[in-house]
């Protein structure tokens, strides 16, 4: 079988999620092939074995650590352009690839596409109704471009065969008339968090001391990172660890040095082993990446980025959870940073609650559940979109 993978290339999340099915596709002997754009494409690209396909470039706009919405519609007045564009690369690959299913980590263009070519589509996605405003603003243009959003991504999911959520059971508000395909699957990630070594084989393996102390912060590989990076590495000598590991992502370029006590990472393939083997984790709040915390049970500080609902969202999902507290972006200094994380560190609360929800996702056996839908889907054609 045949499997054409599109994720959305905004940060790395849709990319490890897609990275993961197709592993787990492979295992079962399927050939895949990716197509995407941005820091996505470029993971692939200079990370990966996987042949990938550049497609048009989708961008968001804003300062570091700040997103902005309304700039972001200004300086996108090409965007209609661009998202056909992106269907007319999307059929040129997919008519020579001639692929038995696609699937589209969040780039919704990929519907239509797999609509007007007759292919079965499977959309992966952690938010059908997404925010472009917090709760208590009020702004008629976000409102406006919210509104419109959400009508468009309804009606795109409904030309879908199947659409996953990579998350726990009813997590998210699903609209009503795509309920009937909807699958929980619980979290796609590309490693088994029940089948990882264990805390103390990775150290051994890494070549880290079981008795050190270490903090680990990945900022999801796009610039709205670069100030979470750069407060980090302010904070640095006044943290209480004997190790710190920045993980950049590969579209961040900051001139920050690597010593003993500080390790600088552009990128990890293995970042759920790295993960595991640290005490502590600081990071934004994408959801791959809140999936990986919950997975593994990793006492955490998140992030979000600013003018981001659905980070906002998911770091609060981890603070119900109990396994993660929130700090604003905009209100961070590296003696607050500082201050956080030491505290946080000797929290047994934290760790607690950590171990809690580790036991909660562990249910779930998201890549396979996923990769079994996403072959029944193989060769249904139109009559499952009707």
């Amino acid at each position: 079988m045949k499997v054409l993978l599109i994720p959305c290339g905004i940060g790395m999340g849709h990319t490890s999620r897609s990275v993961a099915l197709a592993q787990k596709l492979e295992e079962k002997g399927d050939e895949v092939l990716f197509a995407s754009y941005g820091s996505g494409y470029q993971t692939l690209n200079e990370y990966s074995d996987y042949d990938v396909v550049e497609l048009p470039t989708i961008k968001f706009y804003g300062s570091s650590g700040e997103l902005n919405f309304k700039h972001t519609a200004r300086k996108s007045i090409d965007a209609p352009y661009i998202f056909l564009k992106s269907i007319y690369h999307e059929s040129r690959i997919i008519k020579e690839f001639n692929p038995d299913v696609v699937v589209s980590d969040s780039h919704y263009s990929v519907p239509i596409t797999c609509k007007v070519l007759g292919i079965p589509c499977v959309l992966v996605s952690n938010d059908l109704a997404p925010e472009l405003k917090e709760e208590c603003q009020k702004d008629r243009t976000l409102e406006y471009l919210e509104n419109g959003l959400q009508r468009f991504i309804k009606d795109v999911s409904r030309l879908c065969q199947s659409i996953i959520i990579p998350d726990v059971q009813n997590s998210y508000e699903v609209p009503s008339p795509v309920r009937d395909r909807v699958n929980f699957t619980g979290p796609i990630l590309k490693m088994n968090p029940k089948t990882m070594d264990g805390k103390n084989e990775l150290r051994e393996r890494f070549g880290f001391d079981q008795s050190e102390k270490m903090v680990m912060a990945t900022v999801g590989g796009s610039e709205f990172g670069n100030k979470l990076l750069k407060l980090l590495h302010q904070a640095a000598p006044d943290l209480d660890c004997d190790r710190m590991i920045l993980v950049t992502g590969p579209q961040i370029k900051l001139d920050l040095e690597s010593s003993p006590r500080i390790i600088c990472k552009r990128f990890l393939g293995d970042i759920m082993e790295w993960m595991k083997l640290s005490d502590f984790l600081v990071s934004l709040a994408g959801h791959t990446t809140s999936m990986e915390i919950a997975s593994l049970g990793i006492p955490s500080l998140m992030v979000p980025i600013e003018n981001h609902p659905e980070q906002m969202k998911n770091a609060m999902k981890m603070k119900n959870y109990g396994i993660a507290q929130v700090q604003n972006m905009g209100t961070l200094t590296p003696e607050i940073l500082s201050e956080n994380i030491n505290r946080l560190l000797e929290s047994q609360d934290l760790r607690k609650n950590a171990e809690k929800t580790r036991n909660i996702f562990s249910k779930y056996n998201g890549t396979e559940d996923a990769v079994n839908i996403i072959r029944s889907c193989a060769g249904t054609g139109d009559e499952a979109s009707n």
